[in-house]
């Protein structure tokens, strides 16, 4: 798929023999480098699940086409009503059977859909919570004939009770004020007061505005913050992560930065390669960058 914001390149010139050998030999563009046990693949989940063993993942994370026309640079999101629900069920029933007996899966929707997917989820799965993501969008006005939406559903769901949570390393530390109103005798040396509590199922976590520094060129990227909350808990270290639309490439970043491994699915060839730079980012120490944008910075003419 040609990148939506690539223009027309006039033909080069060979005037000359010369100038021909230099064509030849000029280098091709170097693709980022992206670690082992990550795959970007930009293929369509739905023709290509086959390749991936059932019972061979750990954790599935979800964030389809909500069903609301947003421009994908394809026609992706333009199904709706019962047309997006028989979709929906159609790639989740290959995507569940992939899930390890002690595997999870979330899926972001919205609110228009997701009691119909939660209620299919729940004939295959157990499910665990309804998550509310409250997007922090300021009050600007709007509709007049109904509150505002500002919020995505998120729902959580396993293969079976006995699915893998680990709750200490997304625990959310006490402030030091807190901490000591809450320190009491009877608590001293608790885990829970020491570590931090629970997160709840309303997280209020800003979306990514356009100036944010973590934003990318795809129209509904979903912050880390939450993403890595979900491979956290929910993926032990070292195990193996599914998104079946990878979109820019979130999922894949988490999965980087906390030694998981991960394959991701995503058809749009732009959002592959922003993918494919994040990751590769995310997986070079900082002092490396550091030492690679000096090199690479331009000599001052003396």
């Amino acid at each position: 798929m040609r990148d939506e914001f690539d223009e027309p390149q006039p033909a080069i010139e060979t005037t000359s023999p010369a100038t021909e050998v230099a064509v030849a030999e000029a280098p091709a563009p170097l693709l980022a480098k992206v670690p082992a046990g990550i795959q970007l693949l930009n293929r369509d989940f739905l023709t290509d699940v086959a390749n991936i063993p059932d019972g061979s993942i750990d954790l599935i994370v979800c964030d389809p086409p909500y069903g609301l026309g947003k421009d994908y640079g394809n026609d992706s999101d333009m199904r709706t009503g019962e047309d997006f629900l028989a979709w929906t069920r159609a790639w989740l029933e290959l995507a569940v059977p992939k899930l390890k007996p002690s595997g999870s899966l979330y899926i972001f929707c919205t609110w228009q859909y997701s009691p119909e997917i939660f209620s299919f989820l729940k004939t295959k799965l157990v499910m665990i919570n309804e998550i509310i993501w409250d997007r922090r969008v300021p009050s600007m006005g709007g509709t007049v004939r109904r509150f505002t939406s500002v919020h995505d559903n998120i729902g959580f769901f396993a293969v079976s009770k006995d699915y893998f949570f680990d709750l200490d390393p997304v625990r959310i530390p006490y402030d030091a004020v807190t901490k000591k109103a809450r320190s009491r005798k009877l608590f001293e040396g608790s885990k829970w007061l020491e570590l931090g509590y629970n997160p709840k199922d309303l997280w209020s976590i800003s979306r990514l505005h356009r100036q944010h520094a973590e934003r990318v060129a795809h129209p509904t990227q979903k912050p880390l913050e939450i993403v890595e909350r979900m491979v956290l808990s929910s993926c032990p270290k070292g195990g193996r992560v599914l998104d079946p639309f990878m979109g820019s490439g979130t999922t894949a970043v988490a999965c980087v930065r906390h030694q998981r491994e991960f394959v991701g699915y995503e058809i749009n060839e732009s959002y592959c390669a922003i993918a494919r730079e994040r990751v590769s980012a995310a997986a070079t120490p900082p002092v490396s960058r550091r030492a690679k944008a000096k090199t690479q910075r331009p000599t001052e003419v003396q």
